[in-house]
């Protein structure tokens, strides 16, 4: 396996050198978040068994590329999903940052970032094998489902945002926490914190967002591009 040509050429890396690039244009002293999807997995048969996918080995190799790419300058703290792929990722980040001699560490399971809001496994296994999903986000956005099939889909985004928030707050300044956590989680809160329209591709493998908060804005980076992107007022 050429990890440097998976690295520098493949399509589906593309997301995470467009991140490694992008982390280099925030503020120095500023305190970085990273909503991160993990590395490449195995392809899943069914979605019952989601939880037990694994990565490829090229999803290893290149998730600890992306530790060794990471901003040295930087101390970082990793938090995943209870998923083993999300772990793996953590893991995998976390050996490539300290090859290089960063300071990494870590901080084990959020259960939040594998959590949509829905608690009943019957309701979610009938739900996404039968409903397009996209066709289930925008239903979930506008109130179609019973709050008690699936909390309300802005009372989900705040509440992500305070498990998210809480664990960064005591992030020294350069400090860089990174969440790894599952596609649909990072489009919903694309959406839900930022108003952003699902109009781009699909995240990819080690795809997401990063963002600092700044005084009246969030500075936002998506898709290789850092710009200001206002605050919610529930936020502020």
């Amino acid at each position: 396996m050429d990890t440097e040509k998976i690295w520098k050429e493949g399509d589906w890396a593309t997301e995470a050198r467009q991140i490694i690039d992008g982390l280099k244009e925030f503020p120095d002293n500023s305190k970085i978040i990273l909503v991160l999807r993990h590395s490449h997995r195995n392809p899943q048969t069914a979605l019952e068994g989601a939880q037990k996918t694994r990565l490829t080995p090229q999803g290893h190799a290149i998730a600890k590329k992306f530790g060794e790419s990471l901003p040295i300058n930087r101390s970082i703290k990793l938090y995943h999903s209870i998923i083993w792929r999300c772990e793996e990722t953590a893991n995998d980040i976390n050996e490539g940052f300290k090859k290089v001699g960063g300071t990494s560490d870590v901080l084990g399971v959020l259960e939040a970032l594998a959590y949509i809001g829905i608690s009943d496994k019957k309701f979610y296994f009938e739900l996404f094998n039968n409903t397009p999903i996209l066709k289930a986000f925008y239903r979930w956005v506008v109130g179609f489902y019973n709050p008690k099939d699936w909390i309300p889909f802005n009372q989900y985004c705040q509440s992500m945002a305070h498990v998210i928030l809480n664990q960064a707050k005591n992030s020294p300044d350069k400090g860089l926490d990174i969440f790894v956590t599952h596609d649909f989680n990072i489009m919903v809160l694309r959406f839900g914190w930022f108003a952003l329209p699902l109009t781009r591709k699909w995240v990819d493998f080690l795809g997401g967002f990063a963002f600092t908060i700044q005084d009246d804005h969030f500075l936002l980076l998506e898709y290789g591009e850092l710009k200001k992107v206002p605050i919610p007022h529930w936020l502020k």
